[in-house]
């Protein structure tokens, strides 16, 4: 058997939700059985999923073997030498420098007996009457001197030493950087053919360690159109780098079981209504969040790939190269432009700026799979919001920002009626809005006002149009109304919306 070394390049990879699949494809030389290795494979790769086809020649076996190698040192081997003479030579300098330093001291130490006993002998002669003051003064400048001299002598060989250990230590720390073994994971590919001449080889094998996550960038281009460009965010760190390669981006979930789940027994029962239940009907008002496909209300976080339910594949246009560093990556993916349908809207229940917002058709052909969204108009980012999941053709719908100029200030006044002959309550709630125009040109701002949505025949909801000035549109199922104003150049103009609750006797909680 033969032994060959190869270059299978990565020519495909499919990155799904967290994990990714290589694909690798070359032309090799067999002659006879022949073992080819491919070294520097990723080390974290499946062994079971690892699959080869062979075409010209007969596939017999393919296998991943893992070695721990040692790296070599850091420097040269003849670096490493002088490092440690000069570590040698810097220790016997300590060591040289550390006896001086010893005599040193002693000899500081010794003048000040002497000057100690010198002292002493002027104390006991003066006390005595035999006063020598040239003697005694010749004496004193003598040691004086000497031990000035012993002193910084003393002195230049303690920074002399705490320099040359700091040099020291610095070689020996160097010293253990350049000439530390590190062990390090490698991965080969041990392929082995039977065969005579060329054959075309393919390998396909799964990795963790690589995510990839759709982002959008919305631009607002004039009053009329909309540019929505889909980019796909990869990380991976893979051990392997994906040079070049064809990038696909699936939603599909390998890890997910195939099967379907067992069906469980739901066991219904049935009993008498209590005598509570008979004359009370006990109802509660609750918050709903409305959410629609294409148009943006989903989650902020999105810790996941929402693909509507079924498995996509999207290509991207041309072979990227992505790393293996764990840094996000951008590969575009697609972008596309449609007329859209501006309308200034404000929700006045929840905030007081008017925002524009844009209606415009999913015309790329492929679905927007939900992600973040870049939002940018002629003066540049204006924000950050989501995208939901659209199939093609379907309506989106995207905030551009607030409009400056435009304000809402609302106000509300509610009045509670009960029957005395019935017991039946009807609230009415009054809703005043006041808008606001302080542009040079005239503009139109539609007011969203929400009215509760009744479950129960027992509670009835209506609008009063009677009191609502400008007349509102037509309620959807959610219970929105739209109030569309025109305002003038510079000007104001007030707003009115009522609606009424009506609850029976026997109704409790509202």
């Amino acid at each position: 058997m033969t032994t060959q070394i190869v270059t299978i390049p990565i020519t495909r990879v499919i990155v799904m939700e967290d994990r990714a699949q290589v694909e690798r494809r070359a032309t090799v030389t067999a002659a006879g059985l022949t073992r080819l290795e491919l070294p520097l494979v990723s080390p974290v790769a499946v062994d079971r999923s690892l699959k080869v086809e062979v075409q010209g020649a007969t596939f017999v076996d393919a296998k991943f073997e893992r070695r721990w190698r040692e790296r070599p040192k850091g420097g040269l081997p003849v670096d490493a030498s002088e490092s440690r003479t000069r570590a040698d030579a810097l220790q016997k300098e300590l060591s040289a420098v550390g006896d001086a330093l010893a005599r040193s001291g002693t000899r500081v130490e010794l003048l000040e007996a002497a000057r100690a006993d010198l002292l002493r002998a002027i104390a006991e002669q003066t006390g005595v009457g035999q006063v020598d003051r040239a003697g005694w003064t010749a004496q004193l400048d003598a040691l004086s001197t000497r031990q000035q001299d012993a002193e910084l002598a003393h002195r230049a060989l303690v920074l002399e030493q705490e320099a040359l250990r700091a040099r020291h230590g610095e070689l020996l720390r160097a010293i253990a950087v350049a000439e530390q073994r590190e062990n390090d994971l490698e991965c080969t590919l041990a392929l082995s053919i039977d065969g005579q001449g060329l054959a075309q080889v393919r390998i396909s094998y799964l990795v963790p360690c690589a995510v990839w996550r759709p982002s959008y960038r919305a631009s607002l281009e004039g009053q009329k159109e909309v540019r929505l460009e889909a980019e796909a965010v990869v990380w991976q760190r893979t051990g392997e780098a994906w040079n070049e390669a064809r990038l696909q981006f699936s939603t599909a979930r390998p890890t997910l079981g195939t099967a379907p789940p067992s069906l469980m027994e739901d066991v219904l029962r049935t009993r008498p209504k209590q005598t509570v239940e008979k004359r009370e009907v006990d109802v509660s008002i609750r918050e709903e969040v409305i959410q629609k496909a294409g148009e943006s209300g989903g989650s902020a976080e999105l810790p996941g790939l929402d693909d509507g339910g079924e498995a996509r594949l999207l290509d991207a246009p041309a072979p990227t190269t992505v790393p293996s560093d764990g840094q996000p990556h951008r590969v575009p993916l697609f972008s596309f432009s449609a007329n859209a349908t501006l309308e200034r809207v404000c929700p006045a229940e929840l905030t007081q700026v008017v925002s524009l917002v844009a209606r415009f058709p999913n015309g790329s052909g492929n679905v927007i799979l939900a992600g973040p969204v870049d939002l940018l108009r002629s003066n540049g980012l204006v924000g950050r919001s989501q995208l939901a999941f659209a199939a093609p053709g379907q309506t989106m719908k995207l905030s551009f920002g607030s409009e400056d100029g435009l304000q809402i200030i609302r106000s509300t006044d509610e009045k509670v009626d009960e029957s005395r002959l019935s017991g039946r309550r009807t609230t009415t709630r009054k809703v005043t809005l006041h808008v606001s125009n302080a542009r040079p040109d005239a503009a139109t701002v539609v007011i969203e006002e929400r009215v509760p949505v009744s479950e129960v025949k027992e509670v009835e909801v209506q609008v009063l149009r009677a009191d609502c000035s400008p007349a509102p549109g037509p309620l959807s199922k959610d219970g929105i109304a739209r109030i569309e104003v025109t305002l003038p150049p510079n000007g104001t103009q007030t707003a009115k919306f009522s609606w009424e609750l009506q609850a029976a006797s026997k109704v409790v909680g509202v």
